[in-house]
């Protein structure tokens, strides 16, 4: 079965390279003196599930966090959907998108960050309907709806009227998921969705991740030192170090023939944890 999936992948994504949901040309981001991202080429189709891997420090959550424009790259150019994300078509040249473009662009877009970043002055069910109606403009009673339906698909549907104070670690990241999930987005990022939560709650959020991944229609992005849960949820694992693309492939492939010297030291050490 693995080795069908496999081949699926590879015939699915010699067909998606031509129009990728997300691509990164090349992308660089410095923090003054310090680069972190260097000129990376990277690409996702729709509905591909990628998993980024690497060491503290490799530019993986930066990665990330420029697609979710919360840093600006230092130069390149992102894409989704064809379309440039940081920047705007004026006259046959890019320049600097307006605020209007990034608010736009964002709807397509899904993020659940390390800490769980929920209202603790609003209950569950408010948590997930603010951006929806803010953002999107949705309806008050089609947000709680979407709300309700997304809650109830991370197992919280009975906490509709909790706040967060009174939630688990885990409970809170699934709220946060399920406020993401909310948005529609066309592609999910999880930055170390479980770093923040305690061992015995980390399996409960993972397996919600894991459901959203089965069902296949949403591209998702996930940074993650989980690494047996990487090799199960991803079509493809990207292994970053030092702000570049040093491999990539496969799970089996990735996991169980790594080509690099880099890789195979990282890997060992993160067997030995």
């Amino acid at each position: 079965m693995l080795a069908v999936k496999t081949q699926e992948l590879i015939e699915k994504k010699a067909v998606d390279t031509v129009n990728p949901l997300v691509a990164y040309k090349q992308v660089s981001k410095s923090f003054g003196d310090i680069k972190v991202i260097r000129e990376l080429d990277f690409i996702v189709s729709p509905g591909e599930k990628v998993a980024i891997i690497g060491p503290s420090g490799s530019g993986k959550t930066t990665l990330i966090r420029l697609l979710m424009t919360l840093e600006e790259p230092t130069s390149g150019v992102i894409e989704i959907n064809g379309e440039p994300l940081w920047h705007k078509e004026v006259k046959g040249k890019l320049v600097k998108a307006d605020e209007k473009h990034l608010h736009k662009m964002r709807g397509q877009i899904g993020m659940v960050f390390q800490q769980f970043n929920l209202f603790p002055h609003m209950t569950v069910l408010r948590n997930c309907t603010e951006a929806p109606v803010n953002v999107l403009g949705m309806s008050r009673k089609e947000a709680e709806e979407r709300a309700k339906a997304m809650l109830t698909k991370v197992g919280l549907g009975n906490k509709l009227d909790n706040y967060p104070a009174q939630l688990s670690g885990g409970q809170q990241q699934r709220v946060a998921i399920a406020r993401a999930l909310v948005m529609r987005p066309k592609v999910m990022l999880f930055d170390e969705p479980t770093s923040a939560l305690d061992p015995e709650l980390v399996g409960e959020v993972l397996d919600v991740i894991r459901e959203i991944a089965e069902e296949g229609d949403m591209a998702m992005i996930l940074v993650t030192h989980e690494m047996e849960f990487a090799k199960d949820v991803a079509d493809r694992i990207v292994f970053t170090d030092g702000g570049k693309i040093v491999e990539q492939g496969p799970p089996t492939e990735i996991f169980e023939k790594p080509k690099s010297d880099r890789l195979q030291s990282f890997l060992k050490r993160m067997k030995s944890k």
